[in-house]
């Protein structure tokens, strides 16, 4: 107790002038002062809200991987509903609004864990195989388009062809006019950016900026899915066709999710399309 007393003693003159200074910032930033208080309540506010602010940005930082997964899984089920295509099953010709339905694409999501997209022959590696249900020849869908072709499978790993791959190969089609075409790679005049579309009648009206779609031929990917827009059109002459060069949907040097495509009846379409 003495030592306090003696410590007070010897700062006196500062404690003093605290208590001072504590009371005319009462009386500076009271109710009575309006325009000292109301700078007051603003600042604190600004304050306050900056703190919440920055507590959200951090909370919400180490929670995005768990959310980045829920928002994978919610985007897979949105495609289920929106992209899948409906097939009517039956024996005979049905009566009107008597019909069965048989959906046959189903989506699951994926991580791109390594892709490639400077070589003759890039591949995509994706972090599921076998055990989820991932086979040869099923399509692999980015956010904006198509990306490639399962090729390889092991047990928790796959592999991908993806577009930018010489050996890819799938027939589009040209939404505003529905003629149809084949997807070319060639390393020489491509980057991954960009592809050619061949086989398109010279007759066909094709400009910048269209868009070209899947055709659904093979079985791969449903109708309709984006594959990218004309870059620029030229004309073969002598075999009467245009080369359309296509600026793909997806930037292949910034790839981190997919969804893998399954068509529950591709065999049943493969026996018609290798029937001779």
């Amino acid at each position: 107790m003495k030592n306090i007393i003696l410590l007070i003693q010897k700062y006196r003159n500062f404690i003093f002038f605290l208590f001072l200074e504590i009371i005319a910032l009462f009386f500076l930033f009271s109710s009575n002062n309006n325009y000292h208080h109301y700078n007051y309540l603003s600042s604190s506010n600004r304050f306050s809200a900056s703190l919440h602010h920055f507590h959200y940005n951090l909370s919400t930082y180490f929670s995005l991987k768990e959310i980045n997964e829920e928002l994978l899984i919610e985007n897979a089920k949105l495609k289920n509903q929106l992209l899948n295509k409906e097939m009517v099953v039956g024996q005979k010709f049905l009566k009107f609004n008597d019909t069965t339905y048989q959906k046959n694409y189903f989506f699951k999501e994926v991580r791109v864990i390594n892709s490639q997209f400077k070589f003759f022959k890039n591949n995509l590696i994706i972090n599921s195989g076998t055990k989820s249900g991932v086979s040869l020849k099923m399509g692999l869908m980015g956010t904006k388009g198509i990306l490639g072709i399962v090729t390889n499978t092991s047990d928790h790993y796959s592999t991908i062809r993806p577009l930018i791959n010489p050996d890819f190969g799938l027939k589009v089609l040209h939404k505003k006019t529905n003629s149809w075409g084949d997807l070319e790679w060639i390393p020489e005049k491509n980057n991954f950016n960009n592809i050619f579309i061949k086989n398109i009648p010279i007759y066909t009206e094709v400009k910048e900026k269209d868009l070209f779609i899947t055709s659904g031929a093979e079985g791969i990917f449903p109708r309709g899915i984006r594959v990218g827009r004309v870059e620029k059109v030229s004309k073969n002459l002598e075999k009467q066709t245009l080369l359309i060069k296509l600026k793909l949907e997806e930037d292949f040097s910034k790839l981190n999710v997919g969804f893998i495509v399954k068509n529950s009846t591709k065999k049943e379409l493969n026996y018609h399309l290798e029937d001779k």
